[in-house]
C-alpha cells in the first residue's frame, strides 16, 4: 500500500523550529516565559496540535500574536518557508551550502532564541572552536584535552558533528563552574537550526 501524503512538506520537528525562528525574528516573543514555552513545546511536541496545546498549557494565550503565528506556520508551512527563507536559514534552491566555519550566519541564525547572556556565551564558545579546530582539541587555559580525531574536518557534516561534540562536552563538563554556565543553554534547538542551514 502506498503511503498517504502528509500535511507537511518538512518533518514536524523542523516546523517547530520554523515557528521558533520566525517568532523571535518578527518580535512576537516578548517575555522570558514565552521563550521558555516555545523551547519546551518544540522539544515535547509530536504533532502540530500537541505543539499548540503545549504552548497554551505553558501560558501562551490563544489570542496572542505568538499563538496565531504558530498556528499559521503549522497550517501553511510551504508559504512561510518560502516567504522567510533567509530568516529560517534555508538555502536558495540550486545553491551550495556555505562553509560552516567561515560563515557569520552561524551567530545570526541562533541569536534570536538565546538570552543576552547565552548569546555572549555562544559567541565565545563558537569562536574558540573556530580558532582551535584541529584534530586534537586542547584547552590550554584549563589544561585538558577536549577531543581527538583521526582526520581534519573536510566538510560541514564533520565540522558540525565536532562542534556538537564540543558543546556536549561543555554541557556535561566535570567542572561544576563550566557545567553551570551551560545549564540552561538550548543546545538541541541550536544544533537543529545549524543543521538546517548547513547540511
Amino acid at each position: 500500500m502506498a503511503e498517504q501524503p502528509t500535511k507537511y512538506d518538512v518533518e514536524p520537528n523542523l516546523l517547530y523550529i520554523d515557528v521558533l525562528m520566525l517568532a523571535y525574528r518578527l518580535g512576537h516573543v516578548n517575555y522570558e516565559e514565552q521563550k521558555a514555552a516555545m523551547l519546551s513545546a518544540s522539544r515535547v511536541a509530536t504533532d502540530a496540535i500537541s505543539f499548540l496545546t503545549e504552548l497554551e498549557r505553558l501560558g501562551v494565550s490563544r489570542q496572542s500574536r505568538l499563538f496565531g503565528l504558530a498556528g499559521q506556520i503549522l497550517s501553511s508551512p510551504a508559504y512561510y518557508r518560502s516567504k522567510y527563507a533567509l530568516i529560517l536559514g534555508l538555502r536558495v534552491e540550486g545553491t551550495s551550502a556555505a562553509s560552516f566555519l567561515g560563515d557569520q550566519r552561524v551567530l545570526s541564525l541562533v541569536e534570536g532564541i538565546l538570552t543576552k547572556k547565552q548569546q555572549d556565551l555562544f559567541f565565545e564558545t563558537y569562536w574558540w572552536f573556530v580558532h582551535n579546530h584541529r584534530p586534537v582539541f586542547y584547552d590550554q587555559k584549563h589544561g585538558h584535552c577536549i577531543g581527538i580525531y583521526a582526520t581534519d574536518p573536510q566538510d560541514n557534516i564533520s565540522t558540525l558533528a565536532r562542534f556538537e561534540d564540543y558543546m556536549q562536552h561543555l554541557v556535561n563538563h566535570k567542572s561544576k563552574r563550566i557545567r553551570e554556565r551551560f545549564a540552561d543553554f538550548p543546545t538541541d534547538i541550536v544544533f537543529a537550526i545549524l543543521k538546517r542551514a548547513y547540511l
